[in-house]
């Protein structure tokens, strides 16, 4: 008999083959049992495939969908949601142990409450398995994110981040999967956002534990992801582009390029002038695409969009330098920076 499928797991893969093998044995270890995995390999040149090839013949829980060049981390999970056959897909990094009651208590969540359509993972470091490596993520009403220390509770947040988030396959059927363009850096920012535009909440669940070897595939912080701060900075951009109204739009835009400028010189004053180079083509490329993120703004708002602004800014957090300026500085010296502020916004409590 076949195990039915509830779950769909989707691993992207890009030269992940020392953290593979942790990975799947865990995964096929959870106490959820009603799921499959899609493996997609983003043109690895390690043997990963091969290898999960030999290790696992034979286990019908395995799809592997290969491509012969790296694609992006978003179109790669398009690839696998495309033919996930679960009521759920879980999308996760190669890079990561789970817990055993991860699957578990994701479909709990999810099952709890019909306008829930996102829920992220409890992400810990895989070194010590103590340290926080991401936690409740929100962002400004700027579009730069926080991440903040966990309730021990489920909680209402701003956005899943996607190295470990469940998704309701309903949810996808009404606001479309992950946007290619981006091909990765803010598609799980614009994907929750699109979320709550279409009157879906995004939880943080602290008891689906995973554990994360932060950076395995694309660098640990921001100063050692210098091929992908371009992308950053221009799908910051984009994700306000297409979700905010355009009166709310027009009003954050000048504030932006302000900040990103002040950024751009700072990091300049700090040796790091490749990546002020980086930032600055990423600004220029909205200008150059302009026309297809609008076409995309244009369908966010006239297809997606049922919920205002003010509704959507209640779960933003106020924009605050001070942080910025420690997770640069913390980024700068290899540290992550998890916030263990409570009060993260005045009255959510």
């Amino acid at each position: 008999m076949k195990t039915r499928v509830r779950i769909s797991i989707v691993l992207v893969n890009l030269n992940g083959k020392k953290w593979l093998e942790k990975s799947l044995k865990s995964i096929l270890k959870s106490d959820f049992q009603e799921f499959e995995i899609i493996l997609v390999d983003n043109g690895s040149t390690d043997d990963s495939v091969e290898f999960v090839k030999r290790t696992y013949q034979g286990e019908p829980r395995i799809m592997i969908i290969q491509n012969k060049r790296n694609v992006g981390w978003s179109p790669a999970n398009n690839q696998g949601i495309k033919v996930a056959k679960g009521d759920i897909i879980a999308c996760l990094s190669n890079d990561m142990e789970v817990d055993p009651r991860w699957l578990g208590e994701i479909s709990k969540v999810l099952d709890s409450d019909p306008k829930i359509g996102i829920v992220q993972c409890n992400s810990l470091s895989m070194q010590d398995r103590k340290t926080l490596d991401s936690a409740m993520n929100f962002l400004d009403k700027f579009g730069y994110a926080y991440s903040y220390a966990p309730t021990d509770k489920p909680k209402e947040v701003f956005l899943a981040e996607g190295m470990a988030f469940g998704i309701k396959r309903e949810l996808i059927e009404n606001v479309g999967m992950l946007d290619d363009y981006f091909f990765m850096e803010y598609d799980d920012m614009d994907f929750s956002w699109r979320a709550r535009l279409a009157g879906y909440k995004v939880f943080f669940v602290p008891s689906a534990i995973v554990y994360h070897a932060r950076g395995g595939t694309v660098g640990a912080t921001y100063f050692q992801r210098l091929p992908n701060i371009t992308l950053y900075s221009r799908n910051h951009l984009v994700t306000l582009i297409k979700n905010y109204e355009l009166k709310n739009l027009l009003k954050v835009i000048p504030v932006i390029i302000l900040i990103e400028t002040a950024k751009m010189l700072y990091l300049m004053k700090k040796g790091h002038s490749k990546l002020a180079t980086a930032t600055l083509k990423g600004l220029f490329q909205v200008l150059i695409d302009i026309k297809l993120i609008w076409r995309k703004r244009m369908e966010v708002q006239l297809k997606i969009r049922k919920v205002s602004d003010k509704e959507v800014m209640k779960l933003m957090v106020p924009f605050n330098p001070k942080l910025l300026i420690s997770f640069l500085a913390r980024q700068a010296v290899g540290k992550r920076f998890v916030s263990n502020t409570k009060s993260y916004r005045r009255g959510m409590d």
